[in-house]
């Protein structure tokens, strides 16, 4: 093969590219300026890495769960639109709402102070002739919060109550003090 002048240049040319595209130093140089920046990790340093991936993670679960569980008990009462003794609608709401309260207090005071319950059977000639039972709740209520108050249906009103611990170790201590 024989070059002519012409094609000289164009031929230096190209071996001078692929002659400097072959070079080491410049990566070598690369290289060391990789490695001197990041050293290799280590035992301690991937230890400190877990923990600090561990904390991350478990800040991320502490935000992203709802908030803490207080330990509480509830009570739902519910009442009628309907039998609510007045010619206005909005006002026979209102007292449904007052007295499904009034239900859901009563059921917490059961819960809280129990239930006191009589009865009465009458037997005559071996046959039943009369069974009574009648129940009672006695009970002071106090740290309630309403949870939701909600028509269920077109007729009838929900209320939950709720009181939290803190409120009834406070009613319990009271209750065995005799200041309830």
């Amino acid at each position: 093969m024989r070059l002519t002048n012409k094609s000289m240049p164009i031929f230096l040319m190209v071996v001078s590219v692929l002659v400097s595209a072959c070079e080491t130093s410049g990566i070598n140089n690369f290289q060391t300026i990789d490695q001197s920046d990041h050293p290799r990790p280590t035992l301690p340093s991937k230890q400190a890495a877990l923990q600090n991936t561990q904390s991350i993670v478990a800040e991320r679960l502490l935000a992203s769960a709802p908030d803490y569980y207080v330990p509480s008990i509830k009570a739902v009462g519910f009442s009628s639109i309907a039998i609510q003794p007045s010619k206005n609608l909005n006002q026979r709401r209102l007292m449904a709402i007052r007295a499904a309260k009034l239900d859901a207090y009563r059921v917490l005071a059961e819960q809280i102070h129990g239930v006191q319950l009589d009865g009465q059977t009458t037997v005559a000639e071996a046959m039943l002739t009369s069974d009574v039972l009648s129940s009672a709740v006695r009970g002071t209520i106090m740290g309630a919060e309403t949870v939701k108050i909600e028509p269920t249906g077109s007729d009838t009103y929900i209320v939950e109550l709720s009181v939290s611990q803190t409120h009834l170790n406070r009613l319990i201590k009271l209750y065995k003090q005799g200041l309830l």
